[in-house]
């Protein structure tokens, strides 16, 4: 009987180690996704077309011809994006290899967004594989 406890006790410490590593792993891809966003929000801003550019996976890179182009529907078709007065991380989320993040962003006319990014490792980095941008039903303060 004392076996069987000695095991129960040790699977469950062995389970609860396991829960904390995946959280420190999650927390550590979450902070070096956002970071990669982020990045890639300064580059928007600062109309440096070649370092947003280098952000994206390699599926978007071979949508568009260069970063030029790539910039250009950045600017017609995601603006709030491309130009935020401001920013927040809202929820992250890993499923299936890829990490998700809610962001919040505030236009240049305080009308809030609401943004889901999605980013895929490619070759040891952190790419951005898509972002799809909401109006939020209420407006930004």
């Amino acid at each position: 009987m004392q076996f069987k406890k000695l095991i129960y006790t040790s699977l469950c410490l062995l389970l609860f180690n396991t829960i904390s590593i995946a959280e420190t792993i999650d927390k550590i891809e979450f902070s070096e996704t956002q970071a990669v966003i982020e990045s890639q929000l300064k580059a928007f801003i600062n109309k440096d077309a070649e370092g947003a550019f280098f952000h994206a996976s390699p599926y978007i890179k071979m949508r568009f011809n260069n970063p030029q182009d790539f910039m250009s529907m950045v600017k017609n078709y995601y603006e709030p994006v491309y130009n935020p007065k401001n920013y927040y991380f809202m929820e992250s989320k890993f499923f299936e290899g890829a990490v998700y993040h809610q962001l919040q962003i505030v236009s240049q006319d305080n009308v809030s967004y609401l943004a889901m990014y999605s980013l895929i490792k490619d070759k040891g980095e952190w790419k951005i594989s898509g972002c799809s941008i909401y109006p939020m039903e209420k407006q930004s303060i």
